[in-house]
């Protein structure tokens, strides 16, 4: 065969390889906390999905994009939207190669991943007062975080083991996971900011680590958590044309930018300011 067509073919190879992979790893973040292999949990298994979507990509990714309810005892998926069409089609593409010659097993009597996180990890799972909306990340060391996708922001922080989801998974999605560990910080939900805000996703490091990009109030936001010390640091890099405000809790500190009306500790920032800054939570 000449070379100049095995080149080519090679780097086709390459490209495929690279695409099962993403899509492994998409499927891992995303859609393995509630669609097993061979098991239905809360959602129907990769067998099922493989069934239903074989010869159907176009509607994979329009129902992954706005889900119904359509099984009874059986709670309604969150769209996946945020992921785009070409992520939803590579991880399609894995959940059918992924089934090949698997058989459907019964119901699960356990939780299906319940071992130590890996740190870092990020877990798609109904979490307490977050609900389906909550990102999970077992964060290098002993510290987790629960970023809210519906309200865009750290919502809670706790330290020890990441998840028990046996009663997520035993009510067939009706219950939330537990975390395991102390809670050490938390703040309400604010349906207030729903309206202002919307998730576009996150992308992942080298690491593992992922990186939440939503807008908020017209600003474009990217935002990195990591553990600092005994605390945590929450890097932002935001796109806008004017001063972006946020609101501080008492744990909460910036050296960048002024806090003005002291009664709410908000946050006032500069276009130039907000570009690059770092939020610094203290944790007991």
């Amino acid at each position: 065969m000449p070379r100049w067509f095995i080149t080519p073919l090679l780097a086709l190879s390459a490209a495929f390889a690279a695409a099962a992979e993403d899509g492994k790893l998409l499927y891992e973040q995303n859609c393995a906390a509630c669609h097993l292999p061979d098991q239905m949990v809360v959602g129907p298994s990769l067998i099922e999905i493989s069934k239903l979507y074989a010869k159907r990509p176009k509607e994979f990714v329009e129902w992954s994009i706005k889900p119904q309810k359509k099984r009874n005892n059986v709670i309604e998926m969150p769209s996946m939207a945020h992921l785009g069409e070409e992520k939803l089609l590579a991880i399609r593409e894995h959940m059918l190669t992924a089934s090949v010659g698997l058989k459907e097993k019964p119901a699960i009597t356990k939780d299906p991943l319940a071992r130590p996180a890996r740190r870092p990890e990020i877990q798609r799972m109904f979490l307490p007062n977050v609900g389906p909306a909550a990102i999970a990340v077992a964060l290098p060391g002993d510290l987790n975080v629960c970023f809210d996708a519906g309200d865009c922001r750290l919502r809670t922080v706790w330290r020890g083991d990441f998840l028990d989801c046996w009663a997520y998974y035993k009510s067939n999605g009706k219950a939330t996971a537990a975390l395991l560990g102390k809670t050490l910080w938390s703040l309400p939900a604010d349906e207030s900011l729903q309206k202002r805000v919307k998730f576009r996703g996150y992308t992942v490091d080298a690491t593992g680590l992922p990186t939440f990009e939503y807008e908020r109030d017209g600003a474009q936001f990217r935002e990195t958590i990591v553990a600092d010390g005994a605390g945590l640091a929450r890097r932002f890099e935001v796109t806008t044309p004017k001063p972006v405000v946020l609101p501080l809790d008492e744990a909460t500190t910036c050296a960048t930018g002024s806090v003005v009306k002291a009664a709410t500790r908000q946050l006032t920032l500069t276009p130039a300011e907000a570009k690059s800054f770092t939020l610094s939570v203290r944790l007991p």
